[in-house]
């Protein structure tokens, strides 16, 4: 069904600023007022009048939540990566055979620069003609001065290098690698969990001038890692038995930090993580809690549904978004917005259903959301919140 862009704005608008009202604690009696020419505003509450003096304040409250601004719509296409506040890289996907009883359909994908100032596109070479199928991934560390860079070759085999923004220079990492699991533990370390065909593989801890040294890891409770992070100082992780972990390079024995847990997404700046459970054998809804690096839970949980997923924090980490659905259309669906600040949890409006990563501009000003779309296989579509 194609949805009419003005009025689909206009209902986000609305639903928006609706539950903004909801969570800023507004009266649940609703009072209706009458303009009154002598500048104050009359309430009709049952019978009787009363005036009301309007009192402009000279400040916005501190706490504001979440007001979105614009919503801009791009056809056919998901967000492969941003490249600044406004230009983003985009991956436009054609079908161009039906799929019928005995095949699959076929598709085609064209790789674009897009402007969202200007609505303009600049395709780009196809990678595949540009380099014979290499995936290059890049992964600058906190301070911009470097960058840990993965060239795969095909999907089993990695090239590494560390790569000095400043001068170009690059340093080949000689280390065989299944995965891409890592980060930057500082500004001179990157951890590289390499994954294996037999088991978990080895943890290396990589410097900026390209030397390596090994990670002892001594827990039998871990056999491959599905969730693993780095940031701080510190290495995060899940075992087989769904708890969560945390190491340094310095420690071969981890730390406990919490159980039941299904994913983990530590945000930026090292500080929080966000978890979701994994409903305790599925007696119990998921759950999305946010945790301290010391395995300390902050607060009450921030979500709860049969699915959480796509948990994103803004640059900054002042803003987790995450996606929620639930088959009780009562209970929370569609995306969320955690304000770390304020520690509330704001409704985006429609009940959109991400089948990519959320995906935010590097300002946090922006929000990417692609979803499924019979007419346009997929759409996307980026929210700009008021400043």
């Amino acid at each position: 069904m194609k949805i009419n862009k003005g009025k689909y704005i206009a209902g986000l608008l609305a639903a928006t600023l609706l539950s903004a009202g909801i969570l800023s604690g507004c009266n649940a009696k609703q009072e209706r007022s009458t303009p009154d020419t002598t500048g104050q505003t009359r309430a009709e509450t049952g019978g009787g009048k009363r005036e009301l003096t309007v009192v402009k304040e000279s400040k916005p409250p501190a706490e504001q939540g979440i007001a979105v601004q614009r919503i801009h719509r791009i056809d056919g296409a998901n967000i492969e990566k941003w490249l600044s506040d406004h230009e983003l890289e985009i991956q436009e996907t054609t079908l161009e055979k039906q799929a019928t009883a005995t095949k699959e359909g076929q598709y085609s994908y064209r790789r674009f620069r897009f402007d969202l100032e200007t609505g303009k596109r600049l395709n780009i070479k196809d990678q595949a003609e540009a380099d014979q199928g290499e995936v290059i991934k890049s992964f600058p560390s906190p301070d911009g001065k470097y960058s840990f860079i993965q060239t795969w070759k095909n999907k089993y085999t990695a090239v590494n290098t560390i790569k000095n923004i400043a001068t170009g220079e690059l340093r080949e990492v000689a280390i065989d690698n299944y995965m891409e699991m890592g980060g930057w533990l500082n500004n001179d370390s990157y951890i590289l969990a390499t994954g294996s065909m037999k088991d978990r593989g080895e943890i290396w801890n990589i410097s900026v001038d390209g030397s390596r040294k090994k990670i002892a890891l001594q827990d039998s409770d871990i056999e491959i890692f599905t969730e693993f992070a780095v940031g701080n100082g510190k290495i995060y992780y899940t075992d087989a038995k769904s708890r969560l972990k945390s190491f340094t390079p310095t420690q071969t024995r981890p730390i406990q930090l919490a159980e039941d847990v299904s994913s983990l997404s530590l945000s930026p700046d090292g500080q929080r993580i966000a978890v979701s459970t994994a409903g305790n054998g599925g007696q119990e809804e998921p759950r999305l809690l946010i945790y301290d690096t010391g395995g300390h839970v902050q607060g009450l949980l921030i979500g709860k549904g049969d699915l959480l997923s796509y948990p994103s924090w803004s640059p900054d980490s002042s803003k987790l978004a995450f996606a929620v659905y639930t088959e009780d259309k009562g209970g929370m669906n569609g995306i969320y917005i955690f304000d770390t600040v304020s520690g509330k949890v704001s409704p985006l409006g429609l009940s959109y259903q991400p089948v990519y990563p959320l995906s935010w501009n590097p300002s946090g000003t922006r929000l990417g959301i692609t979803v499924d779309d019979k007419e346009k296989l997929i759409v996307t579509h980026i929210v700009d919140f008021k400043k």
